[in-house]
């Protein structure tokens, strides 16, 4: 019969001393170092079994024993615990070595993400309201100049947008307000933020003034970013994803730090490829739907990606929702929609 040399803890007193464990089949036999029984019996429990630390034995009169060796794991049905037996299991080790890493990997870049984009459409208003004006904010005192356009033509452009798209089949989900700024480091431009604001540049207007319909086209591109939400899916991937890095480093002042922050990390989202695709689907379907040519937003690329040189495009495609030339955008747009296809 094995003994252990351990602390015996007296029920509901702090006394303590020194004592051995000795196991008979079932049945644990607690006793000092001279000889006193102490506890006997079977009716027992252990506690937490953490690696590197004692498991406490606790007996049912409230006492408990905690053995000296660190390693030892005794239970009521002579078995190791699940812990311990992984522990101790070198395939079990090997395994975790290997998919703990990947399985941080695909919560990472699928798992989070998507998740994060499942949630967004339950999202209230709110939210993308506060993006939208703290992005406006920081925008209007860094990159973005009031407009020099005259007010009156802001209106004239502003009325025509807003009542071409209260025309549309599908009602937006969202209230447009439409702004107008001069940025001069991005040019011809136009972006959305996801609560609807869309900022249209002075150069943009003064480059498609002679072409209202591409003008147009630009505009419902931007709209179909924020038809599809695909700002708000950007933020809640990062956001996500950032959080799950933070609470693995255990830098929890990052935690408050992207819920804070999350408008101005939209200044460096940069939309996917299906995403723009979306976008431009939404903006052509539209201008068929308004009686108007869908070539229009191939007259815009066209036109937009004339004013860039392509170190500029590609900077600013990091941005927002700029728009570099695109042979395949083109060619696309200028193909008229099928006709069962309907904004979304």
């Amino acid at each position: 019969m094995q003994s252990y040399s351990g602390t015996y803890y007296f029920a509901g007193r702090s006394n303590c001393c020194a004592a051995l464990l000795q196991r008979q089949h079932q049945q644990l036999i607690v006793s000092s170092t001279e000889g006193e029984v102490l506890w006997q019996g079977i009716n027992f429990s252990t506690g937490l079994d953490l690696p590197g630390l004692a498991t406490e034995l606790h007996f049912d009169d409230g006492s408990y024993f905690v053995p000296d060796d660190v390693s030892l794991r005794l239970s009521a049905n002579g078995k190791a615990s699940l812990a311990t037996r992984l522990e101790q299991h070198k395939v079990a080790i090997g395994l975790s070595v290997l998919l703990v890493p990947l399985l941080l990997w695909w919560l990472a870049t699928r798992g989070l993400p998507g998740f994060a984009t499942a949630v967004v459409p339950y999202l209230p208003k709110s939210v993308s309201h506060t993006i939208d004006r703290q992005s406006m904010q920081i925008l209007d005192n860094t990159l973005l100049d009031n407009s020099a356009l005259p007010q009156a033509q802001q209106q004239q452009w502003r009325q025509q947008w807003l009542s071409a798209m209260a025309q549309l089949p599908e009602p937006l989900l969202f209230q447009p307000d439409i702004r107008f700024r001069q940025a001069k480091g991005m040019g011809a431009n136009a972006f959305a933020l996801p609560g609807g604001t869309i900022v249209v540049t002075d150069e943009l207007v003064t480059l498609l003034a002679d072409k209202p319909d591409a003008l147009l086209a630009v505009l419902l591109h931007e709209a179909g970013h924020v038809q599809h939400q695909h700002g708000l899916k950007l933020l809640a991937q990062s956001t996500a994803t950032t959080m799950l890095l933070a609470l693995i480093f255990s830098d929890l002042e990052v935690l408050s730090e992207v819920l804070l922050g999350s408008g101005s990390s939209l200044m460096q989202a940069a939309f996917s490829r299906d995403m723009e695709s979306e976008a431009d689907l939404f903006a052509t379907s539209a201008l068929v739907a308004l009686g108007k040519n869908s070539s229009a937003f191939a007259d815009a690329i066209e036109a937009i990606s004339q004013q860039h040189d392509s170190k500029t495009l590609e900077k600013w495609s990091r941005y927002f929702s700029s728009h570099p030339s695109s042979s395949e955008r083109i060619e696309q747009a200028k193909k008229p929609p099928a006709p069962t296809t309907t904004p979304k």
